[in-house]
């Protein structure tokens, strides 16, 4: 393991600490609004289970960064496997960019629905969310574009006598 994956790897796992953190928070955050809206309250543990499950392939993508770290320090960096991570990291964030876009529908109909009315503040936390996801997204998409133009040229000139 170098010192620069080393780094990463510890931001990687900085983010993971954080993201249990923040889910705790989010619990003790739902547990004071369903007492102060208390008309609806009986959403708050169907979105918290929504947003655990949207969580997914994030945990999952953190996993699939590290398995590129591991390739990373292999002296692999410009290989087959290195494409298939990147192409399954843009899927996981396409996946997510969509469950975002999902929920932001279902949790503004039914906000709407109980409470008549929309919090324009947690509307910008969501589409902040889909333009940060959206703009990974285009980033890793890139990203295995150069990897794989760097591999044909690599295999090119492996064959180049």
């Amino acid at each position: 393991m170098t010192r620069e994956t080393r780094f990463l790897r510890v931001l990687l796992v900085m983010f993971l600490v954080g993201l249990v953190l923040a889910l705790g928070l989010l619990y003790i955050i739902s547990l004071d609004l369903a007492a102060a809206f208390p008309e609806v309250a009986h959403l708050r543990l169907p979105i918290y289970v929504a947003v655990l499950v949207g969580l997914i392939p994030v945990i999952v993508a953190v996993k699939v960064v590290f398995d590129f770290l591991g390739v990373v320090d292999q002296g692999e960096a410009f290989s087959v496997q290195t494409v298939r991570l990147l192409q399954r990291l843009k899927v996981l964030l396409g996946i997510t960019a969509a469950y975002l876009v999902l929920g932001l529908v279902g949790v503004s109909a039914a906000t709407w629905v109980a409470m008549g009315q929309m919090i324009p503040s947690s509307l910008l936390v969501w589409f902040a969310g889909e333009v940060v996801t959206l703009f990974l997204f285009t980033l890793v998409a890139l990203l295995e574009r150069l990897f794989a133009a760097a591999l044909e040229l690599r295999q090119d000139n492996e064959l180049t006598v």
